[in-house]
């Protein structure tokens, strides 16, 4: 073997080894989930950015599967980044907040400006696809210059 093929497929392996590297680190990322406290939304009025909290619990498979598929998505990743600061309430950890929001039903997800004001909710299981359309949607309502 020459030379110069011994060190196209070195680098060829290399490249193998980044990509797959890559992609194991962006099929683990998720959601940076905050607890409910006053940081997250003085984080919020500092950025520009809202509030998602999502209400989830141990029991509520549509939660679990959510959090393997929607909060796992590179695109709802993304937009949460951009404008959101997110918060997850889990009913067994944190149940008078739980109790607060009971009738939302198990998974849901609350928008709120910084100051706390809920601007929707929506329960039920989303499709990456679905939320990423959605927090785009609400960002595009509020207005840039509102947050």
């Amino acid at each position: 073997m020459s030379s110069s093929h011994v060190l196209k497929i070195s680098l060829f392996l290399a490249l193998f080894v980044v990509l797959v590297a890559f992609t194991k680190l962006v099929a683990g990322a998720s959601v940076p989930w905050q607890t409910w406290s006053e940081a997250p939304f003085a984080q919020a009025k500092a950025e520009k950015k809202l509030v998602l909290v999502d209400l989830s619990a141990e029991w509520c498979g549509f939660c679990k599967k959510m959090d393997a598929t929607t909060w796992r998505d590179p695109k709802v990743l993304a937009a949460i980044d951009k404008d959101y600061v997110p918060i997850k309430i889990v009913d067994e950890k944190d149940p008078e907040l739980a109790a607060r929001y009971r009738d939302y039903g198990r998974p849901a997800i609350i928008i709120m400006d910084a100051d706390g004001t809920e601007l929707m909710h929506k329960r039920g299981y989303m499709k990456p696809q679905w939320m990423e359309w959605l927090l785009q949607a609400v960002i595009q309502e509020q207005g840039s210059e509102e947050l």
